[in-house]
């Protein structure tokens, strides 16, 4: 399957594999936790293979890069916000008792984070999400970090454009329509400097994932992520002069 940069994921019918890791057995219970409150666009735990976790296969549409211009839709981003807060409120009361967590956990411990909810892993049909995928990331932490990322990504803060995709003039829209349609008196000044840090955190894991995978292309994502740090911070500042 496309995608899967640090994870090679492989379609079998209705399932897919992917590699299975330490934090595997609690993201399961995660999945089995949500699926129990009514998540139903999300990918079920089937189990473990040896070396490799079999999850549920959704079906739809999951856009690879360079995205296609729908996925910049004011629609796509509202549709977005309120899988994401679904998805918050879900997770609320989850046992984190023994939980081994492959990302960082950040204070405060509000929700379980997806950490990677953006639209490489988010599911369309006719450009609306209708599920979202890649769940290994998950650790508890605050809904502003979650929203950050996603604005990142979907807004998006970046310093390259994507067609179709808005200027700088139209970020501080964009970031207040994710906000409203999670539901959220969060400040959009406030998620611009958690999605500062959380691209400092990326660069810092991406670059040590591409030596313990050995993959030095990695180190050009890791790059990235830095020049976008660079961007957003001078994005900050004129925000605040």
């Amino acid at each position: 399957m496309q995608g899967g940069n640090m994870n090679a994921v492989i379609r079998a019918g209705n399932t897919v594999t992917r590699m299975a890791g330490p934090w595997t057995p609690t993201i399961h219970r995660y999945l089995d936790w949500l699926a129990n409150a009514g998540i139903d666009w999300i990918p079920r735990a089937i189990g473990v293979d040896g070396d490799r976790e079999v999850l549920s296969f959704l079906e739809g549409e999951v856009p690879v890069y360079p995205l296609p211009e729908w996925v910049w839709t004011d629609e796509a981003l509202r549709d977005a916000g309120r899988h994401l807060r679904a998805l918050h409120d879900a997770s609320v009361g989850f046992d984190t008792t023994d939980a081994i967590w492959q990302w960082q956990a950040a204070e405060p411990t509000e929700v379980i984070c997806h950490n990677d909810f953006a639209p490489h892993n988010l599911v369309f049909r006719d450009g609306r999400v209708i599920g979202a995928i890649d769940f290994d990331l998950c650790t508890p932490g605050p809904r502003v970090a979650d929203l950050a990322n996603l604005a990142t990504r979907m807004i998006p803060l970046t310093s390259e454009w994507h067609a179709g995709a808005v200027r700088e003039d139209q970020w501080r829209r964009r970031i207040q329509l994710l906000l409203d349609s999670y539901g959220t008196d969060a400040d959009w000044l406030d998620v611009v400097r958690r999605a500062v840090d959380r691209l400092r955190a990326e660069a810092a894991f991406t670059r040590a994932k591409a030596d313990e995978l050995r993959k030095p292309e990695l180190v050009d994502d890791a790059a990235l992520y830095e020049r976008d740090v660079v961007h957003l911070e001078g994005f900050l500042r004129s925000a605040l002069d």
